[in-house]
């Protein structure tokens, strides 16, 4: 979990419309600068899927999960996962999805948590099929995937001190985040929580779970700033070496790189992204990656970018 990092930009569907809403304005490679004396190389994304095998031409077998909408008279609808402003609609206005696409053979009947809303039927499904002429041509529907969980790292890389953790972890009276966020960016990477006893289970009462904060460190002797870190920080405290990872000054470097390319992204509803966030490298959440778009984030640089498609094509 990320104290100050992890950042995440996002552009939701306006209920009822076919626009997007900039929910907060994207700060995120074109022309790339060299790192600084002494930084690492930018960090790479290509550990993740070769993005070119995301891409959806026409006639390509796809599938996706979602919400279906089968409204009467019109096509049904697939609706991507992204998020929705807070917004209430009447209780007599037909539920609608603008981020989502139009499918043809679904069969209402065998949707997930089926019911009818101001006369459309709604459910959830996991629909595969012919991705053709903008339309999704089922010819497989079984019940939804669930989402992917999101990972944190929230392992600890130090040993217990002598006496063990103490309970809880220790407020930050902010001279710590200060020295290391405002004073010295180049020299640290973002804080973390991590939870030696496991994590929170969501319970707010009672005791809670043993917290170590994580301090690593990209530039100079880890075990001096240690010492001077134990003078701002008198909760649990994690301070290791982590060399060749891109310090919060890096970070910053890369987002303002990225954001030249895909601010004019994220302000076009045809794009189909609702989301950005990350801080070494980049993830895009988006309805699916079209030949086009392929390009255009290709521009950007891949090495940055992991792209996350919802409507993809299928494996197997």
């Amino acid at each position: 979990m990320s104290i100050d990092g992890g950042r995440r930009w996002a552009v939701v569907a306006a209920a009822g419309a076919g626009t997007l809403v900039a929910l907060v304005a994207a700060v995120l490679v074109v022309n790339r600068p060299p790192a600084a004396p002494g930084e690492p190389p930018p960090p790479s994304a290509r550990a993740a899927a070769d993005p070119r095998t995301l891409v959806v031409d026409d006639g390509d077998l796809v599938e996706a999960s979602g919400q279906v909408l089968v409204p009467p008279g019109k096509p049904a609808r697939l609706c991507a996962p992204a998020p929705v402003p807070a917004i209430g609609r009447p209780g007599n206005e037909p539920p609608t999805c603008a981020l989502g696409v139009d499918v043809t053979g679904v069969d209402p009947a065998k949707l997930t948590g089926a019911g009818v809303v101001a006369g459309v039927t709604t459910g959830q499904a996991r629909l595969r099929g012919t991705w053709r002429d903008g339309q999704l041509h089922v010819t497989e529907q079984g019940p939804p995937k669930p989402p992917a969980p999101v990972g944190f790292d929230d392992t600890v890389p130090c040993g217990a001190p002598k006496g063990g953790w103490k309970p809880g972890g220790g407020a930050d009276s902010n001279a710590m985040h200060q020295y290391i966020y405002e004073q010295h960016p180049d020299r640290f990477r973002p804080l973390r929580i991590a939870y030696p006893d496991g994590p929170p289970t969501g319970a707010t009462t009672g005791p809670q779970p043993t917290e170590v904060t994580v301090v690593e460190v990209v530039a100079g002797d880890a075990a001096g700033e240690e010492q001077r870190l134990r003078k701002l920080f008198d909760g649990n405290l994690c301070v290791v070496a982590a060399p060749g990872r891109p310090s919060l000054a890096r970070q910053e470097q890369l987002r303002e790189q990225v954001s030249a390319g895909l601010d004019p992204l994220m302000s076009d509803p045809a794009s189909g992204i609702w989301s950005v966030g990350g801080d070494d490298v980049f993830t895009v959440e988006l309805m699916m990656l079209t030949p086009r778009l392929y390009e255009q984030l290709n521009a950007i640089g891949f090495d940055l970018l992991r792209v996350e498609p919802w409507l993809r094509p299928t494996v197997g």
